[in-house]
């Protein structure tokens, strides 16, 4: 991962190449911002260091990362897992709660939607929001 840009395989230009560890945190602190406005406050280092659910972030992050860097990179989840609508809705459990959150299945971003008490709760919140009229 941590290689020039190499002539024969064709990284886009807007892709960043991490010449060391630190340069690899920044970006993946970059996606979580485009994803959550609140890691401008938060490092995603200490996401990281709280929970398990902050190491699968990173993960899912890196690989977000890796898609970038590699058209052949496929996003995944575990086939077990519920999907709606093009999303798969996953239990979290966070140091002080459970909750549930949906994940674009193409992209690996998490929708911009507060995590929900059950299934259903995020389901319901999941239909409204790609049921509501598109502005612009």
């Amino acid at each position: 991962m941590f290689s020039r840009r190499k002539k024969k395989k064709c990284v886009p230009e807007a892709v960043p190449i991490p010449k060391h560890l630190g340069d690899l945190w920044h970006i993946l602190q970059d996606i979580a911002q485009e994803e959550d406005p609140g890691f401008r406050e938060r490092s995603v280092v200490e996401h990281f260091n709280s929970s398990a659910e902050g190491h699968r972030d990173i993960a899912r992050w890196l690989h977000i990362y890796e898609m970038r860097l590699h058209d052949n990179q496929k996003p995944f989840f575990p086939p077990h897992q519920r999907r709606h609508r093009g999303y798969v809705l996953v239990e979290r459990s966070w140091p002080r709660e459970v909750l549930w959150d949906a994940f674009n299945e193409s992209t690996l971003r998490r929708a911009p939607l507060p995590g929900a008490d059950d299934e259903e709760s995020i389901v319901r919140a999941l239909d409204a929001m790609l049921d509501e009229p598109k502005s612009g």
